[in-house]
């Protein structure tokens, strides 16, 4: 045997060379299909909405320019009117409101947070925020409706259904993203800039102000952006509390109607079938090119302070300052660097002391800004608890549902929402996993993978109410899967791929590249290093990013508003059978006239945020306890 072996390395030949090159050719072919498959998505979205679109404008009852520039949406009648107009202005209404609202109270949460709060504050307000993020959208809609709707309409003689009601609830529902993503460029300002202005006799306060706030501009000025886009996305909010009728208003008292809302309304069947459904495909396309300029607008922003953070180590302290700032013009850099400049002027014109008042003034109101978190969250959960946890029983929970809402239950709701959901993992996860192994180990780069990248981070901003066409046109018509819970599950699969991918690339890249050099040392293949050395290691953040998108997929109603079925009232046999989900059900309890089936969609929401609570822990045990086992 080793004569043979002597013999093949003699005439300059491997005889395992063979063998293990063709396992890890194939196996890297295998996750470059699998990270190619967000181009797949992609064009599956775009023929969606082309497809219907164009069904739609070649009717002889559309003008393509009525419909961008009509002031009337009247799709149903003998003489139906397609302007848009009434669906953008409520969308830019709601999304507009939340946005103002939601701005000041994130930047200045983010700002207390990196500026002024101690261990102990901040070990209390990110559990706030996340909990605030982790909330579904289903959730929010059903306290705008049942709760905030209400008192407008007491105190402020606004209709039933309103725009304000929305905008309120909206703006908390986006305050932690603009919050995340404020608080990481906050931080990522150069410590030399703030130690140089407080030596120079700047206030805490004004150097939070005048210093670090601008050096952080581009990053804050991404979160506002990428929470006004997740606020134009949104369905479940504006369908529930805003109303169905388009007008062209701004008045937030008035009932308008969203893009998204007009879309809901496809997909629960208050539009009769025809080219009124068709229009749907249309206000999707549109919603789509909004949002899409956005994402990538918020992302280019996102991109110019990562590369800054990667560049600047590697230059001069002159050119890191410049890097950092990433203000494109010599005066803005002067401005934010001339403190001292700033300092005089402020001396001059004020006393030291009333300085000082100031700064405790603004102190109190960036940290008020969290209080508002907490008290919103809080007054959210007391309401819900109030009304929902008198039918919280075992009866409830072991029932079937019911037009009796005293028998009523959510056995079969149960049981759908866990089939969808662990269907949904079983599709997403190898094939997620796998992109992300790609492209962090395997990936070259070229145009390919920076065009793959692109395409995945704009998936993840696609509105959700998006995804349901897809699945509708996709899995429910084109192979003919119909309204059943895998037509539901690869649906969803589809809309939390980009969320494993990205949190799965994270975990990747925080493995030391040590490890892959050691086990390269070794003589290990690169397939093997990446799976026995890098994976393993990496298996913790994986996970933790696996529940996170579990958690949101069993929240997500509007995916699944095309193919869930409001006639499911039993528990599903096989993957073929209709369903119904927590969401959904939630929704349909939420709209009905009687009190007694909202008090029942309180409590299917109790279900659901434990459920959510649970995932949520265990992915934070997980994280806790893998940071604290790393040795590197």
């Amino acid at each position: 045997m080793l004569g043979k072996s002597n013999r093949a390395y003699s005439n300059g030949k491997n005889p395992f060379h063979k063998k293990v090159d063709f396992k890890e050719t194939l196996i890297v072919k295998l996750i470059f299909i699998a990270a190619s498959l967000a181009i797949v998505v992609s064009l599956a979205i775009l023929y969606t909405l082309l497809n219907g679109s164009i069904e739609f404008f070649l009717s002889p009852k559309v003008s393509i320019l009525q419909f961008f520039t009509g002031t009337k949406w009247t799709p149903n009648g003998t003489d139906p009117s397609f302007g848009i107009l009434p669906l953008l202005s409520g969308t830019v209404l709601i999304a507009g409101g939340s946005i103002l609202i939601a701005t000041p109270l994130g930047i200045g949460a983010a700002l207390y947070l990196t500026q002024f709060s101690n261990k102990k504050i901040g070990s209390i307000a990110k559990p706030i925020i996340e909990l605030l993020a982790g909330i579904p959208s289903i959730v929010y809609g059903f306290f705008a409706l049942i709760v905030i709707s209400p008192i407008l309409r007491e105190y402020f003689g606004a209709s039933y259904f309103n725009a304000a009601s929305a905008i309120i609830v909206m703006s908390v529902m986006i305050l932690p993203i603009i919050v995340s993503v404020s608080d990481d460029s906050l931080r990522a300002v150069p410590r030399e800039l703030k130690e140089a202005s407080l030596a120079m006799g700047a206030t805490r306060w004004e150097t939070a102000i005048k210093v670090v706030m601008p050096a952080a501009s581009s990053g804050i000025i991404a979160s506002i952006l990428l929470g006004l886009a997740r606020a134009l996305g949104e369905t479940m909010v504006v369908a529930l509390a805003a109303g169905n009728v388009a007008r062209l208003t701004l008045n937030p008292l008035d009932q308008v109607q969203t893009m998204t809302a007009y879309i809901a309304q496809v997909a629960t069947g208050d539009i009769p079938p025809g080219l009124a459904v068709s229009a749907a495909f249309a206000v999707g396309l549109v919603l789509f090119a909004i949002t899409y300029i956005i994402n990538f607008i918020a992302g280019r922003v996102v991109l110019r302070i990562q590369n800054a953070g990667k560049t600047a180590s590697n230059k001069n302290k002159k050119l890191n300052l410049k890097k950092s700032l990433k203000i494109g013009k010599d005066t803005k850099i002067l401005s934010s660097l001339n403190t001292n400049i700033e300092v005089k002027k402020i001396q001059s014109e004020t006393t030291l002391g009333f300085r000082h008042k100031v700064a405790k003034v603004g102190i109190v109101l960036v940290g008020s800004c969290l209080i508002f978190a907490s008290v919103f969250l809080g007054f959210l959960m007391y309401s819900i608890l109030g009304q929902g946890i008198s039918r919280l029983n075992i009866n409830f929970l072991t029932s079937y549902p019911s037009a009796n809402p005293a028998i009523a239950g959510i056995y079969p709701v149960i049981l759908g929402s866990i089939y969808l959901v662990a269907l949904a993992m079983i599709f997403s996860l190898p094939v997620s996993v796998g992109a992300a192994v790609y492209l962090t180990e395997f990936s070259k780069d070229n145009t390919y993978t920076r065009i793959l990248r692109r395409l995945i981070q704009n998936l993840a901003g696609v509105p959700s109410i998006v995804f349901g066409l897809v699945g509708l046109a996709v899995f429910v018509r084109l192979f003919g899967f119909g309204t059943s819970i895998l037509a539901g599950s690869l649906t969803l699969s589809l809309m939390i791929m980009p969320v494993i991918i990205v949190t799965t690339e994270e975990a990747l890249k925080a493995i030391p590249m040590s490890f892959r050099e050691a086990a390269r040392g070794l003589g290990a293949t690169k397939w093997q290093t990446v799976r026995h050395h890098v994976i393993p290691y990496a298996l913790p953040g994986t996970l933790t990013g696996s529940i996170l998108a579990l958690s949101r997929a069993i929240g997500e109603t509007a995916p699944i508003l095309f193919i869930a079925s409001v006639f499911a009232k039993v528990a599903p046999d096989s993957i073929f059978d209709g369903f119904l989900a927590l969401p959904v059900t939630i929704f349909f309890w939420t709209r009905h006239p009687k009190v007694e089936f909202q008090n029942l969609a309180a409590s299917t929401i109790l279900v659901l945020l434990i459920i959510l609570f649970a995932m949520n822990l265990l992915a934070i045990i997980i994280r806790q306890r893998s940071q604290a086992n790393r040795d590197w």
